[in-house]
């Protein structure tokens, strides 16, 4: 009994703990409707051949701001919701007119807003058809960075 009670005691200290260490996120609040008619683009293409499964086309996000007693409306447009072991990304293609600065200021200023309004999705995916490219865009720290460099310099010993 008393090695069950410890067994017990040592699973709830534990999962306090990783619940504890777990980073604080916003929850948006603002969802979306999965547009389950998906027409083929070659960015499709590319995105499945890269192991993903596309599950919405295009779909636009109606935003309003108070700007102090009024009321300002906007949009934000994602392309496509793809899924890849059961985590969901948000979709970018590029375009010509709407080029992004692949500098920390340029993809802040272009890609933050759809990391920071659906922080459960695992990122934003940028496609650029014409170049055959595919970008993987992860919102991190320089703390998971170095971690993660240490890690992997601990492995190597």
């Amino acid at each position: 009994m008393l090695l069950i009670a410890g067994i017990g005691f040592y699973l709830l200290y534990r999962g306090f703990r990783v619940w504890v260490r777990k980073p604080f996120t916003l929850r948006s609040g603002i969802g979306f409707e999965m547009n389950e008619e998906i027409l083929e683009h070659p960015a499709v293409e590319l995105l499945e051949q890269a192991g993903y499964e596309v599950v919405s086309d295009k779909l636009k996000v109606p935003l309003a701001f108070r700007v102090n007693r009024e009321i300002v409306h906007s949009r934000l447009f994602i392309d496509y919701i793809a899924v890849k072991n059961g985590e969901f990304y948000l979709v970018r293609i590029a375009r010509e007119r709407l080029s992004i600065e692949w500098t920390g200021s340029g993809v802040r200023r272009e890609l933050l807003p759809y990391l920071l309004l659906y922080p459960e999705c695992a990122g934003v995916l940028y496609v650029d058809p014409d170049q055959g490219e595919l970008k993987e865009i992860v919102l991190t720290t320089d703390e998971d960075e170095e971690e993660t460099a240490l890690k992997g310099l601990w492995r190597a010993e």
